[in-house]
């Protein structure tokens, strides 16, 4: 099947507020900047939503944050997630389709 622009979901992480959703979210906004990033800000999360595909890369993250960051923090602060899910040792990737 052959994804046209009404097929293609939005996909991403809802982080809770705090550094690391702020950061994560910085990270999407530069890793995606092609993309069609949106945030929905709640009172305690945030839900980040890019057209089709967001990648977040570790690296990114860090530098947003301004100090190390692990995967397992980034997770921790994710209490759930729009798309598919594809993880690597730098990069986590929510996809629209398998």
């Amino acid at each position: 099947m052959t994804e046209t622009k009404e097929t293609v979901r939005y996909v991403g992480p809802v982080m809770r507020k705090g550094d690391i959703g702020e950061a994560v979210l910085d990270a999407i906004r530069e890793d995606n900047a092609d993309g069609d990033v949106q945030v929905e800000e709640h009172a305690s999360y945030l839900r980040i939503k890019v057209r089709g595909r967001c990648l977040i890369r570790l690296e990114t993250v860090r530098e947003m944050a301004g100090r190390d960051v692990t995967w397992s923090e980034v997770e921790a602060d994710m209490p759930a997630f729009e798309g598919f899910i594809r993880t690597a040792t730098e990069t986590m990737t929510f996809v629209s389709e398998t």
